[in-house]
């Protein structure tokens, strides 16, 4: 009796300390923000909430997986207004590398199982998030304009990945559909996002026979809904707009949030954005 009343207190000093860092999640009529780090990067959240005259939280990490990406669908409230980034990276990035520290969620663990994760794998997740922590923010700090890109990864990085279609992809876009639907299901108001390459790394993306799946992918979203559509949003700036390969930098992000606002004003309809930037 003793330690079951002992695992009852741990579980209730686990989700208290998890309410204590957390409860931006029950804000009312705000915009809760989902994605890897061209979410982080690609939004600037104060001209977002200028523009819509809402609060912006961000839920966006480096690194953020599929796994993350259940977590945010159970920490938001229902009827909640969602951006969701379509992160062709989060789908093809090697399994060891997501950040995977949002919280202990048995479904999502379980959804993870259902698709191919090891018991290993699932063990790493369970200890990465023994501990509670803050997964959501008010406040992001982007990166300066710069007018030449600064790379921390070479473009051979990025050609690892898209040189061959992961064994796990379909895995991943079952458990990024499965996020979706609890969306759905909690009746969200969702927009998605996809994020734009630099030119260079779109050329290798279009030799890759990784971006078939990848559009594909985003068929399979849009017939989770009774209307959906797609719309672009072209960056139309003569200012240097990435901060690397696949990263916006401020000057582009001001001014996606500044258009991508104006539309979501407007919007009825679930809509998936493909940002590009203009070409000249």
């Amino acid at each position: 009796m003793f330690f079951v009343g002992l695992g009852i207190l741990n579980v209730l000093v686990y989700f208290s300390v998890y309410l204590y860092h957390n409860y931006l999640f029950f804000e009312s009529d705000a915009i809760f923000i989902w994605g890897d780090s061209q979410m982080y990067e690609g939004i600037d959240l104060a001209e977002l909430s200028a523009t819509l005259d809402k609060k912006v939280y961000s839920s966006a990490r480096y690194g953020s997986g599929v796994y993350d990406f259940l977590c945010f669908t159970e920490h938001v409230s229902k009827k909640s207004e969602v951006i969701i980034s379509v992160g062709k990276l989060v789908q093809i990035r090697r399994k060891k590398y997501d950040y995977h520290r949002t919280g202990l969620s048995p479904k999502g663990l379980f959804t993870l199982w259902q698709n191919n994760y090891s018991n290993r794998e699932l063990f790493t997740i369970i200890k990465k998030n023994l501990k509670p922590s803050s997964y959501i923010r008010a406040k992001i700090k982007l990166a300066p304009h710069q007018d030449i890109i600064k790379a921390d990864l070479p473009l051979e990085h990025f050609q690892n990945y898209y040189q061959q279609i992961p064994s796990f992809l379909k895995d991943k876009q079952n458990i990024y559909l499965a996020g979706i639907k609890n969306l759905i299901e909690k009746k969200c108001t969702i927009i998605f996002l996809e994020f734009p390459y630099h030119p260079q790394l779109a050329e290798i993306e279009s030799e890759s026979p990784v971006l078939p799946e990848t559009e594909d992918f985003k068929e399979r979203i849009a017939s989770l809904f009774a209307e959906f559509k797609t719309d672009t949003i072209f960056i139309e700036t003569n200012k240097n707009i990435f901060k690397d390969f696949s990263h916006l930098n401020q000057a582009g992000a001001n001014f996606l949030s500044k258009k991508i606002g104006e539309k979501m004003k407007g919007e009825k309809v679930t809509t998936l954005y493909i940002v590009r930037p203009e070409t000249r």
